[in-house]
């Protein structure tokens, strides 16, 4: 049971961003789904987020079927802790959600709720899933997607910062200075 708390995670959150996808462009008129046209260094990291997702899908699945190991709970914890975070940071951006950016697309950028304490709470919750699923599937590359995760979320959120800033200005830089990108974790 312990074991299939991370899957069962993963597709939670899976789902909630359909949802809020959907949500979005029935508010909005526009998709939520900017990694669609993306290029160049976006494109990139969406494509290692996709795969890193899908090795840590198949990873988690795994281990659901498999004797629960030494650090089953602690991964289970990590992983609902992290599915949390993503939902209320998913509900907390309201009409602002996208998955990517798209030049001129920035209704707002998001300044309440765990947006307090990161300006990214969406990708940290997202990290604690992945190390979640990490623990309890406890394989070589689980870790290696997982790696492989952070590094496409780093990439991606320098590229939404970029992409906020210069469609704020003054304001984002502001926000930038007084909220660290990830939890106690500036620049």
């Amino acid at each position: 049971m312990m074991q299939a708390v991370p899957v069962t995670a993963l597709i939670v959150v899976f789902l909630a961003s359909l949802w809020r996808g959907y949500s979005v462009a029935r508010s909005t008129g526009d998709s939520a789904w900017a990694f669609g046209a993306a290029k160049g260094g976006q494109r990139l990291a969406g494509l290692v987020f996709a795969i890193s997702i899908a090795v840590l899908g198949i990873a988690s699945g795994l281990a659901a079927m498999q004797p629960v190991t030494r650090f089953a709970w602690v991964g289970a914890l990590l992983a609902v802790a992290g599915t949390v975070v993503v939902i209320v940071s998913q509900i907390q951006m309201g009409r602002a959600w996208r998955v990517g950016v798209r030049d001129g697309d920035a209704p707002l950028f998001v300044r309440h709720g765990l947006f307090r304490f990161s300006r990214n709470p969406i990708f940290v919750g997202m990290i604690l899933l992945g190390l979640g699923i990490a623990l309890s599937a406890s394989i070589w590359w689980g870790w290696v997607a997982l790696l492989a995760f952070a590094l496409a979320c780093h990439a991606q959120v320098r590229i939404e910062e970029a992409h906020l800033s210069k469609s704020f200005g003054a304001a984002y830089d502001q926000f930038s200075s007084e909220v660290p990108r990830w939890i106690g974790i500036s620049k």
